[in-house]
């Protein structure tokens, strides 16, 4: 599965339309992989071996490098594939060394992290990852039996066991769980699996396509992701642990943002506030919500600076049609400065859901879930009945993180 990172656990929503303090470059290192999850959007090339060379990496850094200078921000890179642990073990540590070269030099704060599905986990492998991964995700759904190796045998005995030597190894590792039809009733025992773990995970509901008809049988209309992420938010407020759960967490921040008096507003912009970039394995690169469409592809950054990317007639096109979208959705919607905008800003095509009968654009799963968790923090009595904001006394006593 190939999972991108601005959907996954680091899922960062610029905080203001200022310059948010990080910029995410989910590296597509390779496509290849050793299995075939039906779902994943990159299946069509996931038996293509075409990877990025180092010296087109370095060109990569130094163009960030150059485009951060001065700016007080971190890059954070999210190695992606296909499967990012079958590129040579030497080929991380050269990236780390020549970050430090071009970044850490410049006083530029940098981070690692990759996503893998862990079907394949060698000593070589936990060495890299304690040596130049700050973070490791692992992909793991429990039940619906789509995560298959190229025999269309299931992957998951092998990946539980390989979570275990990475328990035992005192490797830090969080879970992505695709949510779709064979996963979404069965979010309950999912949750309880993680929390009787004590692993942090998020829930994914697909979000690309990688061939027409491709998720007929696996994706959920907006209504069913609320329904399966109402169930998660009931479990997490009724839970003892301090589980990381998202998108649950950041929704619930969001809530409590609106609800909390003298709060900031914060809006998402992608001319000055864009977080995330995905980097094709040919160095081409776009917005989260428009991979891979050619005519909005900013340019190369093996060949562009960053600075004439953003000055490209197709990054403005992306512009313009991410802030058509928040114009559209998120204009009258009492969360909307709480709530950044980001989820309509960076919606994928099929995410950018439309009421069947007026064509209308609406917000199908942000809205009536920060309005869920605002009356489940209601009837817990923890808004105050006059103001209508939270009642400040118990937050002091750690009723709400």
């Amino acid at each position: 599965m190939s999972t991108h990172a601005e959907q996954h656990g680091h899922d960062k929503q610029a905080a203001s339309a200022l310059t948010p303090p990080y910029l995410q470059l989910v590296v597509k290192v390779s496509k290849f992989c050793n299995l075939r999850c039906r779902y994943c959007y990159e299946y069509p090339s996931l038996g293509d071996r075409t990877a990025m060379s180092l010296p087109d990496v370095r060109k990569m850094i130094r163009h960030v490098a150059e485009w951060l200078a001065g700016q007080n921000r971190s890059a954070d890179f999210v190695w992606h594939g296909g499967e990012p642990l079958l590129m040579p073990h030497g080929f991380y540590r050269e990236v780390k060394r020549i970050q430090e070269q071009l970044l850490g030099s410049a006083g530029i704060p940098y981070s690692n992290s990759v996503q893998t599905n862990l079907f394949r986990l060698t000593d070589g492998d936990i060495s890299l990852m304690s040596e130049v991964f700050d973070e490791v995700g692992v992909s793991l759904d429990l039940v619906g039996g789509q995560r298959v190796t190229v025999a269309g045998r299931s992957a998951q005995p092998r990946v539980l066991a390989n979570m275990q030597r990475l328990m035992n190894a005192g490797i830090p590792f969080g879970c992505i769980t695709v949510l779709s039809r064979a996963t979404a009733p069965h979010v309950a025992a999912i949750y309880r699996f993680f929390e009787d773990a004590g692993l942090s995970f998020r829930l994914l509901p697909i979000y690309r396509t990688g061939y027409p008809g491709q998720q007929a049988d696996h994706e959920l209309t907006p209504a069913q992701i609320v329904r399966a992420l109402k169930t998660v938010t009931d479990q997490w407020l009724r839970s003892d642990s301090f589980l990381n759960v998202e998108p649950i967490q950041s929704y619930v921040a969001n809530v409590v943002h609106a609800l909390s008096s003298g709060a900031s507003p914060r809006f998402y912009d992608k001319e000055h506030g864009e977080t995330i970039l995905i980097i094709d394995t040919d160095g081409s690169v776009y917005s989260n919500a428009d991979a891979y469409d050619p005519t909005l592809c900013h340019g190369n950054v093996f060949t562009d600076s960053v600075q004439q990317q953003r000055r490209s007639a197709p990054f403005g096109e992306a512009l313009r049609q991410s802030r058509h979208r928040v114009q559209r959705v998120c204009t009258g919607c009492r969360f909307h400065g709480s709530c950044s905008g980001f989820f309509a800003a960076e919606a994928t095509p099929e995410q950018r859901w439309r009421d069947p009968v007026s064509g209308v654009p609406f917000c199908g799963v942000a809205l009536p879930i920060h309005c869920y968790i605002e009356e489940r923090l209601t009837a817990l009595g923890l808004v105050d009945s006059v103001t209508h904001r939270l009642d400040r006394s118990l937050l002091e006593r750690g009723a709400v993180a």
